[in-house]
């Protein structure tokens, strides 16, 4: 005996709980909401391919320094991300999302730890002047500037 599968029709919310189960899964690995996923770990990146082409250009633009400029980048890299990940719960939210970024012409972790350390130094700055802040945890941004008018 041959059943007859069910008509799509006759079942008008499946298509609903397809889409909601996509969406749930695509939540939580971060797919949609990539920044929430990222925030939980110290992410790892190519940084021997970042320090080849900082020690091309260095080279390129001062000739040789006498030191081999990519094992140095490299040693600077290393200690950065030991320290990220040593001090990673201590980091706010708001600063392992906005300063770590992976999508972007070769990051690294020198340039993450600097953002993080700079971000805490204005914050703690604001706390000891008083200058309110509605969220201290907020990502740090400068005023706007209208550099049209001046220029």
């Amino acid at each position: 005996m041959r059943l007859a599968a069910k008509p799509v029709a006759a079942c008008p919310f499946t298509h609903l709980k397809i889409a909601a189960a996509v969406l749930a899964a695509a939540l939580m690995s971060g797919t949609l909401y990539p920044d929430a996923a990222r925030a939980q770990s110290v992410p790892t990146v190519d940084i021997a391919a970042t320090c080849r082409a900082a020690s091309i250009v260095t080279v390129s633009l001062l000739g040789s320094t006498g030191t081999n400029d990519f094992q140095v980048c490299m040693d600077g890299e290393k200690r950065a991300r030991d320290t990220i990940i040593k001090d990673w719960s201590a980091y706010a939210a708001s600063d392992r999302v906005g300063c770590i970024q992976t999508n972007v012409y070769l990051p690294t972790y020198v340039e993450w730890l600097t953002c993080i350390e700079m971000n805490k130094a204005v914050r703690e700055a604001r706390k000891s002047s008083g200058t309110p802040t509605a969220n201290p945890n907020a990502p740090v941004t400068l005023p706007r500037v209208n550099w049209q008018a001046n220029y």
